[in-house]
């Protein structure tokens, strides 16, 4: 049986580029050798696969707005992970992000 995983990671007080990664390695709870760049997450992402992943994502918007290209990479990532293998994993990784109106939007 499959061990489930939930996380919620909030950038809602993101302020300094570094800032992001330093929540998803926290939030994640991503290993102390997490490099810290998008090659790495990747990695740590593809890595969580093996069990059942619920992840909650607040405050989104924040780092659009300061990091668009940042946030569409992390976006693209948590796509891929999602549909990595073949969809093979696509039943166990689900990523939700929660607007500020309270609105959720699934990645799919």
């Amino acid at each position: 049986m499959l061990k489930t995983y939930r996380y919620k990671v909030d950038f809602s007080d993101v302020k300094h580029f570094i800032e992001i990664h330093e929540v998803l390695k926290r939030d994640l709870e991503f290993p102390d050798y997490y490099g810290g760049h998008l090659d790495a997450l990747l990695d740590c992402l593809t890595d969580m696969l093996g069990g059942i992943n619920y992840i909650e994502i607040h405050g989104f918007s924040n780092i659009m707005k300061k990091y668009p290209e940042e946030s569409k990479e992390i976006y693209r990532l948590l796509r891929e992970t999602k549909h990595a293998y073949g969809n093979k994993y696509s039943n166990r990784f689900f990523v939700t992000i929660v607007h500020e109106d309270g609105t959720r939007e699934e990645i799919k």
